[in-house]
């Protein structure tokens, strides 16, 4: 079994970065428990801005490591195309988060709304980039990830469906105005090439590749319910960050519609949902517990059929996967 150890990370760099990492997540995780946010206001913000710009120079740092240039379509195994994938991905939201701890955010509508979708954008054009220089068109990333071979194709539909959503949706929380949330997708982002290390190293196989992934992508929303509980996150916001992801991005993205124009679209319905009709929306719910314990039992019962429940999903052919997914 190949040791995790070995020469080709210089001065163990990626490795010693990699364990401040792990204690930054524990610690964020532990702050929303406590607090209900991951970077409370006694917080110094230096400090907070340091640990989160360590997570972008740990993806970084993995361009130190030599990669096979060829794909293993046998098992999920860390790729060249797969490893910058991860960077810019996770660069997203550590610029994302650091604009909300500093507070960079134009006030601005139309000016808040270009930025955010520079941001989109920019990491769009990015990816697209680099799998034309070290992917294949077709057989993309999540589309053509490999499952064990018990794995029914029904199942791996709904798994497929599943991933799609949390990459829409990871998106939409990059640019929310709230450092936890841009925060927290950072932590699949950064587990997904650690689990494959780790499966090429022969620690872990498909099995535990794909339930911890999951499990990792399910967090979020796990938080999101518990700061619902405390009462330190806004429900309207979670609500129509999650209806523009799902009603109206992944829409079009399944009707054939290339990325930009989606989140053109998508971006446009955001902002004006969160200018307009949130902040009324908010006032009902926090001053009525009843409506707060609705709109609570709504969104656990969503979160209970989307991630807990395979039959509540509609599954996506493989076809309509390979429009969308990167």
């Amino acid at each position: 079994m190949a040791k995790l150890i070995t020469k080709h990370d210089p001065f163990h760099i990626h490795k010693i970065l990699g364990v401040f990492v792990l204690f930054s997540f524990l610690y964020r995780l532990l702050n929303v428990g406590r607090y209900g946010v991951a970077f409370p206001k006694t917080e110094n913000k230096w400090f907070s801005v340091c640990s989160v710009a360590l997570h972008g120079v740990l993806s970084l740092s993995s361009l130190l490591l030599p990669l096979s240039k060829k794909r293993n379509f046998n098992s999920p195994m860390i790729w060249p195309e797969f490893r910058l994938h991860s960077i810019v991905f996770a660069m997203r939201h550590v610029v994302c988060t650091i604009i909300n701890l500093l507070h960079l955010w134009p006030t601005n509508f139309w000016a808040n709304l270009i930025a955010k979708a520079s941001i989109i954008f920019s990491t769009i054009s990015l990816a697209r980039l680099i799998t034309e220089n070290y992917g294949d068109k077709v057989k993309r990333t999540t589309n053509s990830m490999p499952y064990p071979k018990s794995v029914t194709k029904a199942e791996e539909k709904l798994v497929k469906n599943l991933y799609a959503q949390a990459q829409f949706h990871a998106v939409i929380q990059a640019i929310c105005e709230d450092p936890t949330a841009s925060f927290m997708p950072i932590l699949a982002i950064q587990a997904a090439p650690l689990l494959m290390t780790l499966v090429r190293k022969g620690k872990i196989g498909s099995y535990w590749y794909h339930r911890i992934y999951a499990i990792s992508l399910w967090l979020p929303f796990a938080i999101y319910w518990w700061r619902f509980y405390l009462r330190t996150i806004d429900m309207g916001e979670t609500y129509w960050s999650a209806n523009v992801a799902t009603l109206i991005v992944l829409k079009l993205r399944f009707s054939g519609y290339n990325q930009e124009v989606a989140w053109a679209v998508g971006l446009f319905f955001l902002a004006l949902g969160f200018e307009y009709l949130c902040p009324p929306f908010n006032h009902m719910v926090n001053n009525n517990i009843y409506y707060y314990c609705f709109f609570l039992t709504g969104y656990t019962i969503l979160g209970g059929v989307v991630f807990l429940i395979p039959s509540g999903i509609q599954e996506v052919s493989p076809i309509d996967l390979k429009k969308i997914l990167v």
